[in-house]
């Protein structure tokens, strides 16, 4: 039989062999869940965040792992939270998908080097990325959360004369800020030159993931100036003719003076054509083919065309001819005032 002495040597051992286990467990667990945390608040971590939170159109995710990085010359608007919720409403920005880490390259304690794989809008590609430490942002007492420097992309934008506000993604460019040259988040955007007396509206898509792009808005007239420029030039060319001061108004009838004298043209292609009276008309509409070019000067365009008219000589014999005109158009109250400089008779058709 044992003593007292030794039963109770023998379980301090047990005891002592048991807290030993249990340091080891408790070891163990903790190099575990460090290597989980690191793991976790890691720059690879905080890349793969990012590109998860933009391919479920996850917009605070993306703001909360990312710093957006700006050029001279930027604007607010197009680098907040808002920015970045406009642009995910382009489909191509949450078709982002198998983001794989490649490598990781350590900077400094704060700063790493993240290359990324990924497949974004059907495109294959590969970016390395500058991820940080942030400093405000710490988690179970030692570890930062990272950021990813995501860039900027810059927009070259060619305008047409006398352009429409322009928008990106909905938001609208400040007047008073570049609007040729526009820092954007990288990805895809929308574009758009808002709609002008002259101009429908234009949307450019944009490609500025890994690129800086060249929009170039195609400035065309629209059909309603171009309708409204017509009827200026045809009211001007039809009603507002001195017949007085020229002698190839269309549409009034000029008579010869009744003092026995023999009255005569000269037309081009015709020589001498007597006359006791004469009428121009047009043969066809001298707006069908009129070419509009929105000058620099505000409110104003010039018009081209060519013509032909019809010249009846005493009320049954004909002669034809071609011509051209040109105009400057001045927009006001919702119409176009015309000076038009004709010559529908230059020549024999």
């Amino acid at each position: 039989m044992a003593s007292a002495g030794e039963a109770t040597a023998g379980s301090r051992r047990r005891l002592a062999a048991g807290i030993a286990a249990v340091l080891v467990l408790l070891a163990a667990g903790g190099v575990v869940a460090n290597a989980s945390l690191s793991s976790r608040f890691s720059p690879e971590q905080a890349t793969l965040d990012y590109f998860a939170a933009e391919s479920r159109g996850d917009a605070e995710g993306m703001v909360s792992n990312a710093t957006f990085l700006r050029g001279d010359g930027s604007v607010n608007q197009f680098f907040s939270q808002g920015a970045v919720t406009a642009m995910l409403q382009r489909p191509e920005n949450l078709d982002i998908r198998d983001v794989k880490i490649l490598t990781t390259h350590s900077i400094d304690a704060s700063t790493s080097k993240v290359t990324v794989s990924m497949r974004w809008s059907n495109i294959n590609r590969t970016a390395t990325y500058t991820v940080r430490k942030d400093p405000k942002r710490i988690n179970y007492f030692f570890y930062n959360s990272w950021r990813v420097d995501i860039p900027y992309s810059t927009i070259s934008v060619k305008l047409p004369n006398q352009p429409g506000a322009l928008q990106v993604d909905g938001i609208f460019v400040p007047f008073d800020s570049s609007s040729t040259s526009i820092k954007v988040i990288a990805g895809y955007h929308d574009l758009t030159m808002d709609t002008t007396s002259f101009y429908d509206a234009e949307t450019n898509e944009v490609n500025g993931v890994d690129a800086d792009p060249i929009v170039a808005f195609a400035g065309n007239v629209s059909a309603g100036a171009m309708a409204a420029a017509r009827d200026s030039i045809k009211d001007s060319l039809n009603n507002h003719c001195d017949a007085a001061k020229t002698s190839i108004c269309t549409g009034h009838t000029y008579q010869a003076p009744d003092d026995g004298s023999i009255w005569y043209l000269t037309m081009p292609g015709y020589g001498e054509i007597d006359y006791k009276t004469y009428l121009f008309t047009f043969s066809r509409d001298p707006t069908s083919d009129i070419k509009l070019v929105v000058t620099a000067e505000r409110t104003k365009m010039t018009a081209t065309g060519t013509c032909a008219t019809t010249l009846t000589v005493d009320g049954s014999r004909q002669y034809a001819f071609t011509g051209t005109w040109s105009a400057n158009l001045t927009w006001n109250a919702g119409a176009f005032s015309a000076r038009v400089t004709f010559d529908c008779s230059s020549a024999k058709a």
